[in-house]
């Protein structure tokens, strides 16, 4: 899941699709409450392995989209994305659970 802030429109995200597209990109974002679909033409750049893709949605706090990214109508990517203003917290999900002697 990826988390997007509700201020903004304009976001990127980071992701490590199937294949590394060549082509121009289609992004089908789908609200989960409302069924709405929303169809876009994000751009993207490749380095170290890792893409970062572009696009502009808006979102209110709590909603959640589906993505679904396709080249050619082949399927490069899929997440859910998460509307919220809070702090994204890092953690380890073993944090104090394995000890090593």
């Amino acid at each position: 899941m990826k988390v997007l802030k509700p201020s903004l429109t304009a976001h990127t995200i980071k992701i490590e699709p199937r294949f590394y597209p060549t082509n121009v990109l289609s992004a089908k974002f789908t609200n989960e409450a409302s069924s709405v679909v929303l169809t876009l033409t994000p751009t993207y750049t490749i380095a170290y392995g890792v893409m970062s893709l572009v696009f502009d949605l808006t979102g209110l706090e709590g909603e959640r989209f589906t993505l679904k990214l396709t080249e050619n109508n082949i399927v490069t990517y899929r997440c859910k994305l998460f509307f919220t203003e809070q702090t994204i917290q890092d953690y380890k999900i073993t944090k104090d659970k394995y000890i090593y002697a």
